[in-house]
């Protein structure tokens, strides 16, 4: 019997598969590179935000903006009950224990897991966005609200972005990342934010942060990941990368 006649029109996907078979790659591979392009170009804008959104901060309107938010807070909204909420939310992401804890944690316990690559995901996570803050606070050197506002004695150094919720944002961002299934990223998102939205609105409730600061902080968490996951889908790289994940001997 002869071969029934090929279909005049074939649909787009199974067009694109024969393609793809016939030279050799999948057909979405031309995508990779740009995935990792426009991802590493949004951590870079993302980066000069917060820059922006720190001089901005700086500026009269904006200034007393902020100011009034802590002022009517502090005289208003406080209770014995919530300040001890804050207290202990903004104990749990102080950067220099909570923050350089987790950066080397989480990363050992992924290793542990034989999971290298996501471990250095993590790590560089946590030490971009800890590193960009750091950098916002000596650029932009914004003061902290004033004495008389506060709940508790505030940190030392300025004021934006905020480190804590800098911890807050990229411990749950990190999260996201390096899930391994719907419902572990679900869970993730869900109580990964909660608990950076809680520490960020711990910091201004405490009045040791204005409310840009902390958004300038989630913003330093949210550029660190872009260019990581854009960096890490880069195909000049992830041939190196994906070494970290190969099998470390034979099998006999």
């Amino acid at each position: 019997m002869s071969r029934p006649p090929a279909p005049r029109y074939a649909w787009p996907a199974a067009t694109a598969a024969r393609e793809g078979r016939g030279r050799g790659r999948a057909p979405s591979g031309a995508w990779v590179p740009r995935y990792g392009l426009v991802r590493l170009l949004a951590g870079l804008a993302l980066s000069v935000l917060v820059l922006l959104l720190g001089v901005l901060a700086k500026t009269g309107p904006v200034a007393s903006l902020d100011l009034e938010v802590d002022r009517h807070i502090a005289v208003y909204d406080r209770t014995s009950a919530l300040t001890a909420l804050a207290r202990a939310a903004t104990t749990l992401a102080t950067p220099e224990i909570a923050g350089v804890g987790l950066m080397i944690l989480i990363p050992v316990m992924l290793v542990l897991a034989r999971r290298r690559l996501d471990a250095l995901k993590v790590f560089c996570m946590f030490a971009g966005a800890l590193t960009l803050a750091e950098i916002g606070k000596k650029l932009i050197n914004e003061h902290r609200p004033p004495v008389s506002l506060w709940a508790m004695k505030a940190d030392s150094g300025g004021s934006y972005p905020s480190g804590h919720a800098t911890t807050a944002a990229v411990l749950a961002v990190a999260l996201i990342v390096v899930a391994a299934t719907v419902a572990g990223r679900s869970t993730a998102l869900v109580l990964g934010g909660l608990y950076a939205v809680a520490v960020a609105a711990s910091r201004i409730y405490l009045a040791d942060h204005y409310p840009l600061d902390v958004l300038g902080g989630m913003l330093c968490a949210l550029a660190a990941a872009f260019i990581v996951t854009g960096l890490a889908a880069l195909p000049a790289l992830q041939s190196h990368l994906r070494r970290l994940d190969a099998p470390s001997g034979r099998h006999r």
